[in-house]
């Protein structure tokens, strides 16, 4: 069997497409693979499966997965059909779904590998952009959510990742109570819950869900409000630390124009003490004993963490209060702002806080439940 043939097999090919070709750049680390199909054959139609004379074609290309290293594409003149009853249609192919540059194989690499690595990982190892990755996640898992029962669900999260250094982004709707990710949405905002809604009105009535816990975006309050009325909004742990950890930031990144010392410690304050390597701790105190107003800002969140902590109701609402005092009395611009912001939405942290919800349970750092199987 020679080189072609052998890759054939691999690749599952079978009459009328045949490989016609290999090129391999040793250089480059790639390989193209130049399929084509025999000529006088027949196609079915994508509508009816009738086989249909081909019309014309057109030049595709497709990613699969690396062979011996090399990043390999799949090159082919793709037929179109033209069948008497559906006219002009370009046909399926065995080795990819319609509309995308990705083989089939290649695509339930990325699905099983973020299945145990972070999406940011996945993409970096696969050498592709995070928003194709997440286009892939979302075709599989809103195409498995179609056969998912989901009338009971009642608590739904909202989470939004930025991808392409924030100029994209990605909106995860999860059920709470299987904790899953039942939707991927692109973009974000109101618009991400209007296209949410209009997917699952087949599978999700509006009145059966009770709570939606998110960030403190005032377009994903407007849009829960507007599409559905009915729920709480809620504003869970994660979402409520990761806008202190943001504020902290802004903090360093103003302060270390003047103190060079803040300089590479980006993510020394984005950790617990408890968490910090031994080489980071010596840093942050070295840093601390510096009276730097970053050090006084994760002292507030390291203080507003500890509202988690407590269960009795009465006694959150007494502990927040002495933090927000405290913290409109900071002489830090940034964290006055937070304590005003959290104080206007504290009823749907509290809720949050009642129900034990909170959005990292759910997720963690990578797609371990995405609803594909």
């Amino acid at each position: 069997m020679d080189d072609k043939g052998l890759i054939q097999v691999v690749l599952g090919i079978h009459s009328p497409w045949f490989v016609k070709d290999i090129n391999l750049n040793t250089s480059g680390k790639k390989m193209d693979i130049h399929l084509e199909f025999i000529k006088g054959s027949r196609f079915p139609c994508p509508v009816c499966n009738k086989l249909s004379e081909v019309h014309d074609t057109k030049e595709r290309t497709w990613r699969h997965l690396d062979f011996f290293h090399y990043e390999s594409y799949l090159h082919a003149r793709v037929p179109r059909t033209k069948c008497k009853e559906h006219g002009v249609k370009l046909v399926n192919l065995p080795w990819s779904r319609p509309n995308t540059g990705f083989t089939l194989f290649f695509e339930a690499l990325i699905v099983t590998m973020s299945d145990v690595m972070p999406v940011s990982a996945v993409a970096d190892m696969v050498s592709l952009n995070e928003e194709s990755v997440w286009r892939i996640l979302a075709h599989y898992v809103n195409k498995a959510v179609e056969n998912v029962d989901l009338s009971e669900v009642d608590t739904i999260g909202i989470d939004e990742i930025s991808v392409k250094k924030g100029h994209q982004y990605i909106t995860l709707f999860y059920d709470f109570n299987e904790k899953r990710v039942i939707h991927i949405e692109h973009g974000k905002g109101k618009d991400a819950l209007k296209r949410f809604k209009k997917v699952m009105e087949d599978k999700i009535k509006p009145n059966q869900i009770k709570y939606i816990s998110m960030d403190m975006s005032p377009a994903f309050i407007s849009g829960a409000k507007e599409y559905f009325p009915e729920a709480k909004i809620v504003f869970d742990k994660f979402h409520v630390i990761k806008m202190a950890n943001d504020t902290i930031d802004k903090v360093r990144r103003k302060e270390q124009d003047k103190n060079k010392a803040l300089g590479k410690t980006k993510f020394i304050w984005l950790k617990n003490p408890e968490n910090l390597s031994e080489r980071e701790m010596k840093k942050l105190h070295s840093i601390k004993n510096l009276d730097t107003k970053t050090a006084k800002a994760y002292q507030f969140r390291i203080a507003l963490q500890r509202l988690w902590s407590i269960k009795h109701p009465y006694i959150v609402r007494e502990y927040f209060n002495k933090w927000y005092y405290w913290a409109t009395h900071s002489n830090i611009d940034e964290i006055v702002k937070l304590a005003r912001t959290i104080d206007k939405h504290f009823i749907g942290i509290m809720e949050a806080i009642k129900r034990n919800l909170n959005i990292k349970d759910h997720t963690g750092s990578r797609m371990k439940n995405i609803v594909i199987r």
